[in-house]
Parts: structure tokens; C-alpha cells; sequence
């Protein structure tokens, strides 16, 4: 039998699959149109603040997705454990990691969020 969490991680990977994630995802020979990634973002968006809004399931959730193979969905769902404040060494050294070893979105996308988190930047501040 599914958990009952298990439903939210399932679509939770679902819609990130749906979304691009690198530069190369992007364009007209891309597998992915523009109108099928923003479907998706919006879809994830909702399903987040539901998750969130809930501090044991996104606890559940989250740190199952933190464990998932995808580098994606690992820098995902660490960047909303730490506005959360769940999980935060965890996603801290998920988000170190792919700032050193992901690909060039990937890893400026992390350096971002780990600097936001440790007030270097401010949350409009895109440098």
C-alpha cells in the first residue's frame, strides 16, 4: 500500500520532470515547450505550498526527495527545506555539491539559494 506521503512525492518528481532545467531545455527543438514548463511550474507551485503548508508531510517529503537519484529534484526540494528551515545541513551540502559539480545553471542556480540563505544577497538580488 502507498504512504501516504508517497502521493505527493510521486507527483512532486512527475512535474519536475515536466520542467526544463538546463540551458539545452530551452528553445524550439527542446522536448519540452515553453507552455508545457510553465503548466508544470504552476502545477509544482501549488503542490509546494500544500506540502508546506503541512510541517510533518514536507518534513516526510522533503527528506525523501533530498535521497533521490535526480540531481534535480535533490536541488529542488533542498532549496525548499531551507525556506522551510527543515533539513538544513542536509540540503546545505546537497546544494554545495551541485554548486562544484552540476552543470553551469544547476550549479549557479545553488550558489544562489546558498547565499540567500546565509543573508549574502537579498531575495531580489539576481547578481
Amino acid at each position: 500500500m502507498m504512504s501516504d506521503y508517497q502521493k505527493y512525492i510521486d507527483k512532486y518528481i512527475d512535474l519536475l520532470s515536466q520542467t526544463c532545467y538546463r540551458a539545452e531545455d530551452y528553445g524550439k527543438d527542446s522536448k519540452i515547450s515553453t507552455r508545457q514548463h510553465n503548466n508544470a511550474m504552476r502545477k509544482l507551485i501549488t503542490l509546494r505550498d500544500v506540502i508546506d503548508a503541512d510541517h510533518t508531510l514536507a518534513e516526510k517529503v522533503y527528506s525523501n526527495l533530498l535521497k533521490n537519484d535526480s540531481m534535480r529534484v535533490r536541488h529542488n526540494a533542498a532549496s525548499a527545506c531551507l525556506n522551510l528551515n527543515i533539513n538544513v545541513k542536509e540540503s546545505e551540502e546537497i546544494l554545495e555539491h551541485i554548486s562544484k559539480t552540476g552543470h553551469a545553471m544547476a550549479a549557479i542556480g545553488a550558489r544562489r539559494i546558498l547565499k540567500r540563505w546565509r543573508g549574502e544577497i537579498g531575495p531580489d538580488d539576481y547578481s
